[in-house]
This record gives structure tokens, sequence and C-alpha cells, in this order.
């Protein structure tokens, strides 16, 4: 069987099977639960990479580019303990309150569909948003842009195959950035990983102009 699609296989269906919930367990595995996991691994890798039975199975990770399933589990975990901001250990994230909206989940009744949010310029030329996503080995990146509540134009973009989610929202931000660089606009994005990782680069925000 073709390597590749077992490597296609193995993203979709196996790792998805396995690491089922890992944003709930995947802080508090034991040693027998890392062998239990790695050995399962086993038989895939040694698949993709064709070598011996006799091969250690960190060298087949490091010879497939498949990191371990623990490695994969504990960071599924923190990515949820980030995002759910319930985490003190990370200090990276700035105070999601900070953000120009921020409308807690909980806060919303079920019922309602559609959220308004206030734009940070009142008298934006035009609303874009932006938006990254990843199916399978495919990456691309969206960008609306909208005017009196019209969307005048769209943009979709496709990426390399190992291009991320977080590089594809980037992405996104950067093309809504060089698209407006002579308007006034509002860009929203879901992605508060990006919003961090901007902010990050920039030393003083008092210094530029709204």
């Amino acid at each position: 069987m073709n390597k590749n699609f077992l490597k296609i296989w193995y993203y979709t269906v196996i790792e998805k099977a396995l690491l089922y919930g890992a944003s709930v367990w995947g802080g508090a595995l034991t040693k027998n639960q890392i062998d239990k996991l790695h050995s399962i691994q086993r038989i895939f890798l040694l698949k993709f990479a064709r070598a011996f039975r006799t091969s250690s199975t960190n060298v087949l990770n490091v010879l497939t580019g498949i990191p371990p399933l623990h490695i994969v589990a504990k960071a599924e975990f923190i990515k949820f303990r980030i995002w759910v901001n319930r985490s003190y250990e990370y200090n990276t994230i700035f105070d999601i309150n900070l953000l120009d909206k921020y409308v807690p989940f909980k806060q919303i009744p079920s019922r309602q569909k559609l959220i308004n949010l206030d734009s940070k310029i009142s008298n934006a030329d035009y609303e874009i948003y932006t938006d990254g996503s990843r199916i399978e080995n495919e990456t691309g990146f969206a960008v609306c842009i909208l005017k009196d509540e019209i969307n005048i134009q769209s943009y979709q973009f496709k990426l390399n195959t190992f291009n991320s989610v977080f590089q594809a929202e980037l992405a996104a931000i950067e093309f809504a950035v060089n698209w407006a660089v002579k308007e006034k606009v509002n860009i929203h994005t879901d992605s508060l990983f990006s919003i961090s990782a901007i902010i990050a680069q920039i030393p003083d925000l008092n210094s530029l102009t709204k």
C-alpha cells in the first residue's frame, strides 16, 4: 500500500481516534499509558519508514516526521487550557479582556444567532473578516471585505501542505493589512494566538495610530 496514503489515513483516522478527548486527559498520562500509545503508533511508523523491526520508536518518529502521540496529546491539552483562559502557567497570552471586543460564550443566550461586535474605528471605510483553516492536508485562508454590511470582495488562497492553521490565520491578517494600507478598516479575526503573536512583535502599542 502506498505509504503516503497510509500517512493520510493515520492522521485522519488513527490519530484522531487515539487522541479523542486529548484536550481533557492529555495532561495526566502515566508512563504505562505513554508506552501503550508508543507501541500502537510504532506499527504505523514501521510501515511509513519501511525500516527494520529492531529500529527504535524514537528514531522512527524522527525519520517520519511524526511526533510521539503523548506529545501531541499534551499539546492539545495545553492549547485547550490556554484557549479557555483557565491556565495561569502560560503567561505568553495577554489578558483576553483587553481585546477590543470579548464576549464569553456562556453569557450569550442559546437562541441568539447573531452577535453585533462594536467597531474599534467607528468611521471605518471597510470591515474585513479573516479566517484560516486546515482539513486533512489542505491549508488555506479566506478574506471577506464588507462595506456598509455588503460583501463587496472575497479572496481565497491555498497554502502549502506543511503550513499550519496558525500560519494561515497570520497570512490572512497580513493580506487584509496590505489590502487596507490606504484605507481605514476594522479587521476581525477569531485567532487569539495570532493577535498575541502580533502584539509580541510591537514594542509599544501606544506609539501606533489607530
